[in-house]
């Protein structure tokens, strides 16, 4: 920890005192020696069971968001001066923010009226949408993260941060550094989420102003965490119109919730006192031919210890903030003259990944006649039914099943460094549970079966890396579904074989996923 008062990061940014402390870093006063201004510098901790290899690609991931956040322009945002690398750890110059967190002024003043509260809304999801249009999530929208500045600016902070949390600890070590209560439920199930998941938090944090409390309480971290993956939200008490708008928000998928223009509409109504009427919510898509419904609870229960260890962590005791700054920070220098224009953060961007799959496959081309017959003997079409994006060959009791699972909002045109971290959060999130359901119609499977599932394990020849895990009887504990999930290049896919008539032989199933899955992965390797 450096020393407060003498050491300088970078040669200019002299640190003063330590104006708060949290999970993945402190944050603290500093002088500016170049443009003489104070600022606020965030030092970005990072987890300390990464090895050496897996910090130096945290720093650069940190380095590479702050960056980009760097370039969003809006009133709502914390300005991000400089990004600079010293001591093996990132460091973020900010602005530096005069006045108080909303967790702060909901704890001393009580909760808001559903009219300041939306009016509140509408500004941050200005900011939010500032943000998305660049393609950046936030990824940590809470109340301690949102500033209100003497000047009377909202302004949302640790922008591009809270990405490089989820990217250096849920992807290398398992962790999940987030606050309970505020991180979206496809988030906690092991997706990469999208813009809707930063509007669920949003709807979070505003029911928290309303209210004085969030939607989700418990008895612990993981108590709350349980509490958002299976139920629906605590009805609201306090918020009058605004409440239907925040229960729409906070739904359990992404699809069902209103999209921000929607919610801009909404907001803006409740704001003027009037009541917001939703429009329906969109339809669903249809639902996968197989259904696991415990999935989000099983990456809950993988990670666990860890998760309640990383949460626990993100609220040690430090420095209390005071009203000087908070976690970030002036457009203008301590006596209230105009600074000069802040500096463009040195690094150069590294070139994003070049994609293999940038449109989607016809997965019904993968597997040829003979091969589909090997597997599948009575297979009725051995061109594959389409489903959805993917493809299944079946017959009464047999089937090979093969899709592509979202990474971003879409399967295809994500990048090779989103598939690798959506990838690990798959495997990280699959764990030996008894907690799954599944069907299968197009073997003639149609009601739920209860099942057991295995944790997965590494399987090696499929794609550029893989994993499996099996369904297993309640009763008989053997296997009845293996399935296997790769990911090629930029692109994962999930396929599962079934096949009742050899049930009892667990080996026999497992080596028919593997070799479905095998020559899936070989066949999409050489698409043009």
């Amino acid at each position: 920890m450096p020393d407060q008062g003498e050491s300088k990061i970078a040669g200019r940014y002299r640190l003063l005192r330590a104006l708060g402390q949290g999970g993945m870093g402190t944050v603290w006063l500093a002088h500016d020696e170049l443009l003489h201004r104070e600022v606020a510098v965030k030092e970005v901790r990072l987890p300390p069971a990464l090895d050496r290899a897996a910090r130096a690609e945290a720093c650069r991931r940190t380095v590479r968001e702050a960056m980009a956040a760097a370039q969003l322009r809006d009133a709502g945002i914390i300005k991000v001066h400089d990004v600079l690398t010293e001591g093996e750890r990132p460091w973020i110059v900010m602005e530096l923010l005069r006045g108080s967190n909303l967790e702060d002024a909901v704890r001393d003043g009580g909760p808001w009226s559903p009219e300041h509260t939306a009016a509140l809304g509408l500004r941050l999801l200005a900011a939010l949408s500032v943000a998305h249009q660049q393609g950046i999530q936030h990824r940590d929208v809470k109340p301690a993260n949102v500033f209100l500045t003497e000047d009377g600016r909202t302004v949302l902070g640790d922008f591009g941060i809270a990405r490089i949390d989820d990217q250096a600890t849920m992807t290398e070590s398992g962790l999940l550094i987030g606050s309970p209560g505020f991180i979206a439920p496809e988030r906690l199930r092991g997706e990469r989420g999208g813009p809707e998941s930063d509007l669920w938090s949003l709807a979070a944090t505003l029911y928290a102003t309303v209210e004085g409390a969030p939607p989700y309480l418990g008895g612990s971290p993981m108590m709350v965490l349980r509490e958002v993956l299976t139920s629906p939200p605590r009805p609201p008490q306090r918020a009058g119109h605004l409440g239907p708008v925040l229960l729409r928000m906070l739904g359990g998928e992404p699809a069902t919730r209103p999209p921000a223009g929607e919610t801009a509409r909404l907001l803006r109504l409740v704001a003027d006192g009037r009541e917001a009427v939703a429009a329906p919510a969109p339809p669903r898509r249809g639902n996968r031919t197989r259904m696991l419904v415990a999935a989000g609870l099983c990456t809950l229960l993988a990670g666990g210890a860890a998760v309640a260890v990383a949460l626990r962590a993100d609220r040690e005791p430090g420095p209390r903030p005071t009203p000087v700054a908070q976690q970030s920070g002036p457009a203008s220098d301590p006596v209230g003259q105009q600074t000069s224009p802040a500096p463009q953060p040195s690094p150069t961007p590294e070139a994003e990944e070049t994609a293999m799959f940038t449109v989607p496959v016809d997965f019904c081309t993968l597997l040829t006649a003979g091969q589909v017959r090997e597997l599948v003997p009575e297979v009725r079409a051995v061109g594959g039914k389409r489903q959805e994006e993917g493809c299944e060959w079946t017959s009464r009791g047999v089937g090979i099943g093969a899709v592509p699972l979202k990474i971003d909002s879409e399967a295809w045109d994500a990048v090779p460094d989103a598939a690798r971290e959506a990838f690990i959060n798959r495997k990280n999130g699959i764990v030996a549970t008894e907690g799954m359901v599944w069907s299968w119609p197009g073997i003639g499977l149609r009601s739920k079966v209860a099942a057991a599932g295995t944790a997965a394990e590494i399987t090696e020849g499929v794609g550029d890396e893989a994993i499996v895990y099996d369904l297993l009887s309640r009763k008989t504990r053997k296997v009845e579904n293996s399935i296997v999930i790769f990911r090629l290049d930029n692109l994962l896919v999930q396929v599962d074989y079934v096949n009742v008539n050899k049930i009892g032989d667990d080996a026999a199933i497992r080596a028919g996923a593997n070799k479905a899955a095998r020559r899936i992965a070989a066949a999409l390797k050489e698409t043009p």
